[in-house]
C-alpha cells in the first residue's frame, strides 16, 4: 500500500540526509557520522518495529522516550561539534531537531489510532512545538528534508482538525480543499507559499487526478509567479487531461452531487463478444486514480479485451472508509454486466484485478455478500468470473489497518470485508501474487488465504509467492517475466 494515510505510520529507518548528500571532508566528520549511524540504527531497531505500542503510550511517557533519544543524538553531535565545520554542525542540529519533532507531531493522530479512548485535540504537543511556526516562512529550510517532513506532518494534523468541523462532508477532494485553506493560514512568505501550494497540488494530481479541482488549479496559476513550479504543475495537469482522451468515460454510479466514472478501452474490432478485464487501483483506500491503468488498458484492448479502469471513493477525496470502496467495486461489476451488450462484453469472461488495496477490492467483489449500494440491482451478480490479485490485502484487523477501525463502534465490522474471514468454496478461479518480503501487507496473511481456500476444497486458486519481493511487485523488473508467464498460463487455461 502506498503510504499516504492520515492515521497510518508506515515508517522507515533513521537515515541521515547529510551522510547521503555530503562526502566526508575530514576525519572528525567521518567519526561523527559513523557514531551517529550506529546510534540511528539502535533507535530504529527499537522504535519502528514497535511503533504501534510506542504511540499507544500516554503522552508523558511517549515524549520522555523521544526526548531521551533526542538527547543522545544531540550529545553525539556535541562531542564532535568543535571539530566540525560550523555550517555542517548547524545543519546537523537542525536535522536532529526536526526529525524528532516530526515524531512528536505525529503523536496526536497516531495515539488516536493505537491508544485507548484517545483524542488528538487534548494533546499538548502542538502547543509545545508552536515555536516552530516561525520556520514555516523561511525559504532556506525548504531544502531540509527533515523540516519538510515536519511541515507535512503538522499540516496533516491541522487537516485532520479542519475536516472534523464537518463543513467538507459532501465535497470532493476534501483533503486538498482543507490543505488549500490551511497553507495561507500558516505560510505568509510568498516563496514558501508558492512552494507548498505547488507541492500539495502536484501530489494531488499525481496521486488523485484532476477531477473537480478546477478552482484550486486556477487559483494556483493566478497566484504563483515561479515558472518552474508553474510548469511542473501545469505539465502534470495537462498529462491527466490528455490521458482522458481516446477512450469512453461513463458514470456507473451517482452519489448525491457526484458521480463515479468507468473508463473503458474497446478493441478496434468490436463486432464480436470480448472478455472484459476490470482494474481497481491501489493507494491504501486513501488515494489513487484509474489513470494509473490507462496504458495497461490500451494494451489489453489491442489484444481483444474490453478493458475498464474504475474510479471509486477514497478517504483523501471523499472521507470514506474501505466499506464504501467495496460497495463501489461491486457496483462497477454490476454496471459492466448490465451494459455488456452495448460494449460486446462476454459476461462469462469478466476478470477483476488490482494492486494492493485494489486487489482487496477485486477480492471483495467475489467474497462479500452484504455491503451493497442501495441503488444497485441486487439481482445482477457483482461476482467476476476470474481474479488476478497483486499484493492484495487480506486482513483488516492488523496494526497497519488500525486507522480504519479507529472510529468504528464495532471494531469487528472490518471482518465483513476482510478476505481471511470470508473463506468460501464458491469463489472464482484466481491467480494470486505476493512478495515474501512485503512489509506493507504481510506475506503471512496472503499465504493464509491461499491455504484456507485449498483446505476447504477450492481447486482453482493458484498462489504464487515471489521470493524476496517487496510490496510493489508491479514495479519490480526482477519478476516481470515470471508474472507475465503465470498470467498468460492462467488465462489460457480459462480460455480467455
Amino acid at each position: 500500500m502506498k503510504t499516504y494515510l492520515p492515521y497510518l505510520l508506515l515508517l522507515i529507518g533513521f537515515q541521515l540526509r547529510a551522510q547521503e548528500t555530503q562526502a566526508p571532508v575530514n576525519t572528525p566528520q567521518q567519526n561523527y557520522q559513523a557514531e551517529l549511524k550506529a546510534l540511528g540504527k539502535k533507535f530504529s531497531d527499537e522504535f519502528y518495529p514497535n511503533y504501534s505500542q510506542i504511540y499507544a503510550l500516554p503522552e508523558k511517557a511517549f515524549t520522555a522516550k523521544i526526548d531521551s533519544a533526542r538527547t543522545d543524538f544531540n550529545a553525539t553531535l556535541g562531542k564532535y561539534k568543535s571539530q566540525l565545520e560550523k555550517p555542517y554542525a548547524e545543519n546537523q542540529l537542525l536535522e536532529i531537531k526536526y526529525y524528532f519533532d516530526k515524531l512528536l507531531i505525529d503523536y496526536p493522530q497516531s495515539h488516536e489510532v493505537y491508544g485507548q479512548n484517545a483524542t488528538a485535540k487534548t494533546s499538548g504537543i502542538p502547543e509545545r512545538l508552536k515555536g516552530n511556526l516561525v520556520d514555516f516562512n523561511k525559504p532556506d529550510l525548504l531544502k531540509n528534508s527533515d523540516f519538510v517532513n515536519y511541515f507535512k506532518a503538522y499540516i496533516s494534523l491541522q487537516t485532520y482538525f479542519e475536516l472534523k468541523k464537518g463543513t467538507y462532508k459532501n465535497l470532493d477532494n476534501q483533503h486538498l480543499q482543507a490543505q488549500w485553506k490551511l497553507i495561507p493560514k500558516y505560510v505568509s512568505n510568498r516563496k514558501c507559499r508558492e512552494y507548498w501550494q505547488h507541492e500539495y497540488l502536484f501530489n494531488h494530481i499525481d496521486n488523485n487526478g484532476i477531477k473537480h479541482i478546477e478552482a484550486i488549479y486556477k487559483d494556483f496559476n493566478a497566484y504563483c509567479k515561479d515558472t518552474a513550479l508553474l510548469n511542473k504543475v501545469n505539465k502534470a495537469y495537462a498529462a491527466d487531461v490528455e490521458g482522458k482522451k481516446g477512450h469512453i468515460i461513463k458514470p456507473y454510479k451517482t452519489l448525491g452531487p457526484h458521480s463515479l466514472d468507468m473508463h473503458m478501452f474497446l478493441p478496434a474490432n468490436n463486432l464480436n463478444k470480448h472478455p472484459a478485464i476490470v482494474f481497481f487501483h491501489g493507494g491504501s483506500w486513501s488515494e489513487g486514480k484509474p489513470d494509473w491503468f490507462f496504458s495497461t488498458c490500451q494494451e489489453y484492448a489491442k489484444k481483444g479485451w474490453v478493458a475498464c479502469a474504475v474510479e471509486y471513493r477514497t478517504f483523501g477525496r471523499f472521507g470514506t472508509l474501505p466499506f464504501e470502496a467495496v460497495m463501489d467495486a461491486k457496483s462497477a461489476i454490476r454496471w459492466i454486466r448490465q451494459n455488456a451488450d452495448a460494449y460486446n462484453i462476454d459476461t462469462t469472461k469478466i476478470l477483476a484485478t488490482g494492486n494492493s488495496a485494489g486487489g482487496h477490492l477485486a477480492l471483495t467483489t467475489a467474497l462479500v455478500d452484504n455491503w451493497n449500494e442501495k441503488t444497485d440491482r441486487l439481482s445482477v451478480s457483482a461476482k467476476p468470473n476470474a481474479l488476478i490479485i497483486n499484493a492484495g490485502v487480506y486482513d483488516l484487523t492488523d496494526d497497519v489497518t488500525a486507522w480504519i477501525r479507529k472510529d468504528l463502534i464495532n471494531k469487528d465490522l472490518v471482518k465483513e470485508i476482510s478476505p481471511n474471514f470470508l473463506i468460501r468454496r464458491d469463489f472464482p478461479p484466481a491467480l494470486i501474487f505476493h512478495g515474501t518480503f512485503d512489509r506493507n501487507v504481510p506475506y503471512a496473511s496472503a499465504k493464509k488465504f491461499g491455504e484456507d481456500m485449498v483446505n476447504i476444497g477450492h481447486t482453482d486458486l493458484v498462489f504464487r509467492p515471489l521470493t524476496a519481493a517487496g510490496h510493489f511487485i508491479w514495479f519490480d523488473p526482477r519478476y516481470a517475466e515470471v508474472i507475465q508467464k503465470a498470467r498468460a498460463k492462467f488465462l489460457e487455461k480459462l480460455g480467455y
